[in-house]
This record gives structure tokens, sequence and C-alpha cells, in this order.
């Protein structure tokens, strides 16, 4: 899937530079779109300017560039170049859906774009704030406008909390999904032990010094704490007062280290030599921090608890005052067997609620899902005429593929049905059922029927009361493991760029040596090559205004072809095993021709003269039917 993820600041995060300004939102999008990147995604991002060239490739992730943050005149830079660029930028990027983290301006920005380009925006909250009805950290009533217009207009909202998913229900009549933060795996020292943390006797503080963090609680509660060593690491804040008035104060402290800003690279060493870490913060969303702690055993206390889960596994304390942390503090350092159970419970919750590749993959279910809707729109207006494709033969080549692929499966169902006593289908892409019928003829089935198009859906439970159907996206059914024993899907994985996933949750759903009956559009059919030329030859005299012709509107969605061998190999790569493959519509595929009588009569003369030819079929048949099976 191409995906285009919108964040000005994450340029040193992605580069490893470290510049500009490095937050928790830059290192998620760092992480995300890395490892979006390694699972076979197309990756843009964009970034403000901080030199080179344009557009950049960084490890695998391309780069496209905003202006310089400092570019344009005051007053109008607003309008250009930041806006502006911003509009080239997400051109460019040409993406099938585009992400946004924190709240921002821009966000409203690329939910405009999006909308008049046709294309799903996610938003993904990184702030409690960002749920606030008075919106407290963003300045100014154009800040707030855009962003609410941003927010509401989302495709998707994706919260790190249930708290946050309450907020905007409550305050912005949303419905969020929540996605658990994902945590960067730790890097222990050569010498790292857990439980040696205890004897550290330090404290440490992560993150930037501003106000809404609160830096002055730390500095108040190590003059009140003689006995205990404080550790502070972070940028400065971008206020001249304040700041003065801070690095003051932790000059004249006895007891705090100040290290100023760390590399990412150097960090995992402040963690491992650590024994608490404190967060005094006004607002927060779920931080980087608590997961960079615990992935190392080092316990947390904090005016911040995301959904209660610090009190709730018992991984530390929530406090509300600078005497509370004072108090908390000392319980942890002057009791080891406290500190070390505290420090177990830390590390057990986040290996079991925040890995990466866990997280990360329902990330990954998020972006497609959007996709599927676009998939689903498209369906949905073509769901009153689909059932023609079935009922009428001779009108069109279209209406031939379908039928002949259809009756393939059939004779495939007959075998399976000869074969086996549990007799429970999925059809996976049935549309209004009308395959539903056919499968019947073939043995005495318990059919399921699922569809992304929700009037699809519709008019199939209206012809197919008793068949159990639902609304569904194919790369996350709602059905648990090994219930069925057969899953069809006839014309269906072609429209999913993830359809590896999707293969994945066949086989999960799939009963142990259970079969697959799958029909895929064939890339190395000659028909489906002179097409191709043709889109090629036809594509420049389409942008002349007087040539342009009125298209139904009708998203655009994705479309995808294989080689029966690459698809096969899929398969097999995924603990299917390949049982017979058939092919069929041998016919021109060009829109001129699609009811031509000359080109319909030369499809059916072909399927009755290629029947024993598999080499001739294997390059003219612009349709390919695959029967596979679980291996044992």
């Amino acid at each position: 899937m191409k995906i285009c993820i919108v964040a000005n600041n994450a340029y040193g995060a992605l580069t490893g530079e470290e510049s500009g300004h490095i937050g928790g939102v830059e290192r998620q999008t760092a992480l995300l779109s890395e490892w979006l990147a390694a699972n076979g995604h197309e990756v843009i991002v964009i970034t403000w300017n901080e030199g080179g060239s344009p557009v950049e490739i960084v490890n695998g992730i391309k780069i496209i560039k905003l202006c310089k943050v400092t570019d344009g005149l005051p007053m109008i830079r607003f309008f250009t170049p930041r806006w502006t660029s911003l509009i080239s930028a997400l051109k460019e990027a040409d993406a099938e859906v585009y992400y946004h983290n924190c709240a921002e301006y821009v966000t409203g920005q690329i939910a405009m774009w999006c909308k008049s380009h046709h294309t799903p925006l996610i938003y993904s909250v990184a702030s409690d704030a960002d749920c606030d009805i008075d919106l407290p950290n963003l300045k100014s009533k154009r800040e707030k406008y855009l962003f609410r217009h941003g927010l509401t207009h989302a495709n998707l909202v994706i919260t790190q909390t249930q708290k946050q998913k309450q907020l905007l229900q409550q305050n912005y009549s949303i419905d969020a999904q929540v996605i658990n933060m994902p945590a960067t795996p730790p890097k222990p020292l050569e010498n790292f032990k857990r439980a040696a943390l205890f004897n550290k006797q330090k404290v440490i503080w992560v993150g930037r010094l501003h106000k809404v963090k609160r830096v002055e609680w730390l500095i108040d509660i190590a003059k009140k704490s003689p006995e205990v060593s404080f550790e502070i690491i972070g940028p400065e804040g971008d206020k001249a007062d304040y700041m003065t008035d801070i690095l003051q104060r932790l000059k004249n402290s006895k007891n705090i280290t100040y290290l100023g800003k760390v590399s990412r690279a150097d960090m995992p060493a402040i963690y491992q030599n650590s024994s608490i870490l404190c967060c005094t913060s006004i607002y927060e969303g779920f931080p980087n921090t608590y997961l960079e702690a615990w992935s190392y055993g080092v316990p947390v206390i904090t005016t911040i608890d995301p959904d209660d889960i610090i009190k709730t596994h018992n991984m530390g304390y929530h406090v509300t005052s600078k005497e509370h942390f004072q108090s908390h503090i000392k319980l942890l350092l002057n009791d080891p067997i406290h500190w070390e159970k505290t420090s177990l419970n830390c590390q057990n919750y986040c290996l079991q609620n925040h890995e990466q590749g866990r997280v990360m993959k329902q990330f990954e279910r998020a972006f497609l899902s959007v996709g599927f809707n676009r998939i689903g729109k498209h369906f949905d207006q073509q769901s009153e005429s689909w059932s023609d494709y079935y009922q009428n033969s001779a009108i069109s080549i279209a209406h031939l593929d379908l039928q002949q692929r259809l009756v393939y499966c059939q004779k495939m169902l007959a075998n399976i049905a000869k074969q086996e006593k549990t007799m429970h289908l999925l059809d996976l892409g049935c549309g209004p059922g009308d395959s539903f019928p056919a499968i019947k003829s073939t043995g005495d089935w318990l059919i399921e029927g699922v569809d992304i198009s929700i009037e699809m859906i519709k008019i199939a439970q209206i012809q197919h009361p008793d068949i159990n159907l639902k609304i569904a996206n194919a790369s996350s059914l709602p059905f648990e493991k090994n219930r069925f024993q057969t899953v069809i899907s006839l014309g269906v994985l072609e429209y999913i760029e993830g359809y590896p996933l999707v293969i994945s949750e066949v086989k999960r759903i799939l009963q142990p040596q259970g079969h697959f009956v799958v029909s895929i559009p064939n890339k190395q059919s000659v028909f489906r090559i002179l097409r191709k030329l043709e889109n090629l030859f036809v594509k420049p005299f389409k942008k002349i205004p007087l040539l342009k012709k009125k298209q139904r509107n009708i998203p655009s969605i994705h479309h995808q072809q294989w080689s029966q061998k690459t698809f096969s190999d899929n398969l097999t790569s995924q603990g299917f095993s390949i049982e017979s493959i058939e092919y069929c519509t041998y016919a021109f595929l060009s829109p001129k021709l699609e009811s031509s009588t000359f080109n319909l009569h030369l499809s059916k003369w072909l399927h009755n003269n290629l029947r024993r030819n598999a080499k001739l079929k294997h390059f003219l048949a612009n349709t390919i039917i695959i029967h596979a099976r679980v291996n044992k």
C-alpha cells in the first residue's frame, strides 16, 4: 500500500541526524515508517526542508521536503510557501492513504486536500489535549479552527488510550479506534542486569524543558531529597524567561545533573543506569518515555497515568503533588523487594501489551481498513447492477468471465464435497450472493458470506435470509481460528494491495488441510498485455479537454495482476499446497470490444478449443482459478 505520513519535524528522527525538534511524535513516526517500509509498503514522509536535496530515500522511505520553516515573509508565510509547498508535496506523494499525528493546523490543511482528491485521511492523537474541547496546546483561533476541521473530517481517528477515545466521543462525537503505543525494542548493554538497577538509587526525568512538562517540580522535589541522585535529560524549551530561571536553578542544585539533549543512541544507557523515571507534566498522551523505561524494568512515578494502567498493573505510582512524589520515591528506593516486584511488572506489561511487531500490525490493519472502505464505496455504487453479470450470458466479456470462473469453482467444490465430511464454507467477497445457488448445487454446504460493500450485503440478506452474512474487510475477518473447512474468493484479491494479509487470514480461519479456491487476473495473458499497451497509447489523449468523457462518480481503486507462479509461490510460502489450476476467459479487454459479437464468439471458441493446450492457456487466459489446501 502507498502510504504518506505528514510529519513536519520528523526529518532528524528518520535520518538519525538528531536535527530539529525530536519528541515522542517524531520518534513514533520514524518507528511506524520504518516498520511499514520493511513490511512491503511504499512509505512517503513529508517534512520540513532541513537541507539536502528536495527528495531523499532513507532506509527505504521516500522523504519529500516542504519549504524551510524560516522561508517566506511574516504574515504571508502561512499561505506561501508553507501551505503551497504542502499542497505540492501531498500531490507528489500521490498516496492511497494519508496519515497525520499531533494536533496542528496542518491537520485541517491535509483534510481539505484529501477531501478534494477523494483520498482517505487517518489522524492519530498524540496527547489528551488533542481531545479537549478547548485545545489548550493551540494558540490562535485559526490553528484551532483548522485542527478541528481536520479532526472531524478524518476518515479514521486513532487514540492511544480509552480516555482519549471517550473524550473524542464526548467532545466531538467521534468514534475513534484505540491502538496501543509501540515500544522500541530494548538494547541491553553487555553487562545489563535489571535487578541491579535498584542499586543505582538514581531518579531520572526525560523530556523537553517546557512549561507544560513542569520540570520545576522535579527541582523542588530534589531540593527536599538531598540523599537521592537526580538526572534531567532533554533539550531546552523556547520560552526565554522560563528557561533562564530553570537553567539557573539547575546550576545551583547540588544533587541534579542536567545532561541536556541526549542522542537516541545514548538513551538506552541512561535507562540502564536508573532506578525510577519521574514525569511531572500537566498534559501527556501516552509518553514514549514510559515504554522506554518499562522495557528495561524502570518503574514510573507520574502525574499522568493513562487509563490507570500504572495503578492497575503496579508499575509505579500516580501522584498529584510534589509531596507525593517525594514520599513515593523514598518508598521505592528504600524497599528492594517492593522495587523488584514493581520493576518486573513493568517489563512484563511492556512486552505483553506494547511489543512493536504486534502493535504495528494493528496500525497496518487500520491503514488497510481505510483502503477497504474505498473499495466498499466503489462496489456500493455497482450493487444494484452486479447480479446482471451472473444472470445474462452473452452481453459482455465481463459477464462471461464471472460466469466461467464460477463454473470452475463449482467443479472444484464438487470434488471437495466428495472428500470431506465437514461442509462449512465461507464466501469471501460474496457480493449480493449470486454464487450461493451454484455453491449449494455442489453439496450440502453450510454457507456464510462476507463482503466490504454494505449495499451488496443488504441485497444478499434480502435474497438469502437463511445465510449468515457479515460486513467485514478481508484482512481482519470476524471469525475464530479453524472455523471453516473451505473458503472461496472470486474476483476479490486483485483489489487488495495487502493481499498477503488476506491469505494469512484465510489460513487462520481454515481447519487443518482446509481448502481455498481463489480466482486472480492473469498478468501473463496476451490480451491483458495488449490492454496495457492500449492504455499507454490512449492516456495522453484523455487529458485533452475536448476528448474527455464524463465519468460516473465511482471511486477509483487499486487493481493488480499476478502470474500463476508468483501467486502460487505466495500461497506455498504461507503454508498452502496447490491442488489444481484452471484457466478461463480468452478475449480482448478493450472497452470498445467489451460487448463485440466477434469478441464474444472468439472467447467461446478459444475456451472450447484450448482446454487441453496448457501452454496456450497459460498465455491467453485472462483469469486463473486456483484450488489450494492447507499443508498437513
